[in-house]
């Protein structure tokens, strides 16, 4: 199954993070438009920081519906 055909609960995330509102914005619309779930960590300080190399969510595949928990952001954690 591509990216394209999986529906909203099951698609993969690309994680986004920046300073810039308008530009993640466009970015997630970007995101929407090739089939993935756009999920924005933050800032580059902190997003970036949750994104590098040895992060809970470096190199993994995360649908959307796993992302708050990868992050370790789901209530309660």
């Amino acid at each position: 199954m591509t990216a394209a055909e999986q529906t909203s609960d099951d698609r993969l995330v690309l994680f986004l993070a920046g300073d810039d509102r308008d530009a993640k914005e466009r970015v997630a619309r970007l995101i929407e438009e090739i089939g993935f779930a756009p999920f924005d960590t933050g800032s580059l300080a902190e997003g970036g920081r949750r994104q590098q190399p040895g992060a809970r969510i470096y190199t993994k595949l995360i649908k959307n519906t796993e992302a708050e928990e990868a992050l370790g952001t789901a209530a309660g954690s």
